[in-house]
């Protein structure tokens, strides 16, 4: 989890900042939107940890559906755009860090409790690393064509 989010901070350090803030370079998100969006993951990751610290994993909210993570989504990067570059980045640093210390804190048995709708060893890897990776992928592919065309120009 921690190697993948500085491979992502050191890949976002190498792109231009008006780049970076590019509308609709990928799909139809900049690169500061999937940030914001990975920002907005971690925060309900952190939720999700909270409520597991205090015997409530029951009140999880799941996506049931795409249309209803894709809602979340809009909703969370819309919010997200008011932040600056730099306080997106220092929003994202103290939550992963919350997040991290969160996951230490979470009691053995929580990983794996019956209980729960989905165990967090299930769940967590998504939110944790895969999903940023993806993006990951996908910034760097973007980039590196992006990059080419600068270059022909």
């Amino acid at each position: 989890m921690i190697a993948v989010r500085r491979s992502m901070l050191a890949l976002v350090a190498g792109i231009p900042k008006d780049e970076i803030v590019r509308p609709r370079s990928l799909d139809q998100w900049s690169v500061k939107d999937v940030l914001g969006h990975l920002l907005s993951c971690d925060e309900e990751t952190l939720r999700r940890f909270r409520l597991i610290e205090r015997g409530r994993g029951d009140r999880i909210v799941w996506f049931e559906s795409m249309a209803q993570a894709d809602r979340f989504n809009a909703r969370t990067v819309a919010r997200t755009r008011r932040y600056g570059l730099a306080e997106l980045l220092r929003r994202m640093a103290r939550v992963r860090a919350e997040l991290v210390e969160g996951l230490r804190r979470l009691p053995t048995g929580a990983f794996r409790d019956p209980s729960h709708a989905y165990p967090l060893v299930d769940w967590f890897p998504v939110s944790g690393w895969t999903h940023e990776q993806g993006h990951m992928s996908e910034v760097r592919h973007w980039w590196s064509a992006r990059r080419g065309q600068l270059r022909r120009r």
